[in-house]
């Protein structure tokens, strides 16, 4: 029996009394080549986004690529953050650039230089459900700040991170449902709410990397994905199919595991 991801993990981590007699396989759908140092993302669609030899390309949801545009002029990119089907948005940390492509890869508006905003060092970004608002981490000043797109000077800030939270650093940061969630390198997740308070903090030990489905975030310990359910604590820990998973993302009911050379798509399903 198959079921959709959201379902499967609300099983394995407790709203189910039967869970210790459920069982789960992964089946593999495709794979996709990918550097070691190259970026990549996924977008709603399953389409795919891939930094190689200074070009992004994009893969459709079977792995056939639809196009390819050289990016020299945006310099080495970090991050590749699908805004929704249409648009990309891309993160230089050397150049302190933000840019945002159309559906084929071509530059569709003018690049935001972070540097006019008193960000001190950009080290990551995360965009939000509020229209063409983008949220970055400046690391040196250990604040959060809320940017517009529309080259606007609105914006709005969370300050003093590390003060607050008595965190070392920030190695991760998604918005999800207007709720803003924040991985510190000590194995705890943040969750802010649209204002920027704090709302929980969830305790996930070791993680490479988290991703959030529903009420259940799910994140990477090694060869193992770490379910924690948010509403009562409980946590499972589910095998990975492949060894040398170095980051996750989630995209409709697809899991994606990149490795060192490979992206590759898996379904979780339950068996009766």
């Amino acid at each position: 029996m198959k079921n959709s991801v959201l379902v499967v993990l609300l099983l394995l981590t407790g709203f189910c009394r039967a869970q210790d007699s459920t069982r789960y396989t992964w089946t593999k759908q495709l794979e996709v080549s990918i550097g070691e140092n190259d970026s990549w993302s996924v977008d709603v669609l399953g389409n795919i986004y891939i930094t190689a030899n200074r070009t992004i390309q994009k893969f459709d949801s079977l792995g056939t690529k639809k196009f390819s545009q050289s990016i020299k002029s945006l310099g080495n990119l970090e991050s590749l953050k699908p805004i929704n089907t249409m648009k990309l948005l891309t993160f230089s940390e050397e150049q302190q650039l933000i840019c945002v492509l159309d559906n084929t890869l071509t530059l569709s508006e003018e690049c935001i230089d972070l540097s006019s905003f008193d960000i001190g060092n950009a080290t990551m970004v995360a965009v939000s459900g509020q229209p063409d608002k983008v949220w970055v981490v400046d690391q040196l000043n250990s604040k959060l700040i809320l940017l517009s797109l529309g080259g606007t000077d609105q914006f709005q800030e969370i300050k003093n991170l590390q003060g607050i939270l008595n965190i070392s650093g920030i190695v991760a940061i998604q918005e999800v449902e207007n709720e803003l969630f924040l991985a510190s390198s000590e194995g705890k997740i943040y969750r802010f709410d649209l204002y920027g308070s704090l709302i929980n903090v969830h305790e996930m030990g070791v993680f490479t990397s988290f991703i959030i489905e529903g009420t259940s975030l799910v994140a990477l310990n090694e060869d193992h994905l770490i379910l924690h359910n948010s509403e009562d604590a409980s946590q499972l820990s589910v095998d990975l199919p492949i060894k040398g998973v170095k980051d996750i993302a989630l995209s409709g009911n697809f899991f994606y595991f990149r490795t060192d050379n490979k992206i590759l798509k898996f379904v979780l399903s339950l068996q009766d």
